[in-house]
């Protein structure tokens, strides 16, 4: 089963000077995949498990269903989502919140209508839900 959702609004960017650490700062997720939801243990929800051996950021991201988009310098300008259903997608951005630009975020929808916003300040991410039809 699973969760759909899809892509609203977005403004996403991380310094190509950033990438080589956000490239480790995910491979470091490997073995922490396993998630105890009190009942249950299962690994990322549509993340390819071999994620933590893709050799660029590009491939890496797309390991988790995230399609980056780099300008001429190779800062990372826009970020895409490629799959249908919600994962562990906060789990990727709280560990990589430190890099990405403050002011950054990602608006969802999901498949019942509800909204939410993966809001990037001062090197965290927050989710920000919605609470009327705007944000």
């Amino acid at each position: 089963m699973g969760y759909y959702m899809e892509q609203g609004d977005t403004v996403f960017k991380i310094k190509e000077e950033n990438l080589p650490a956000v490239l480790e700062a995910i491979r470091e997720l490997h073995g922490k995949e396993t998630i105890n939801d009190g009942e249950n243990e299962h690994h990322f929800s549509w993340v390819d498990e071999d994620f933590h051996e893709k050799g660029n950021i590009k491939d890496t991201l797309e390991a988790w269903q995230w399609e980056p988009e780099f300008d001429e310098e190779g800062n990372i300008v826009d970020i895409s989502f490629s799959g249908e259903k919600s994962g562990d997608d906060e789990i990727l951005f709280r560990q990589i919140a430190k890099f990405v630009e403050h002011g950054s975020f990602i608006t969802m929808h999901g498949e019942d209508s509800s909204g939410w916003k993966w809001v990037f300040e001062h090197g965290q991410m927050n989710t920000k839900y919605r609470s009327n039809e705007y944000f």
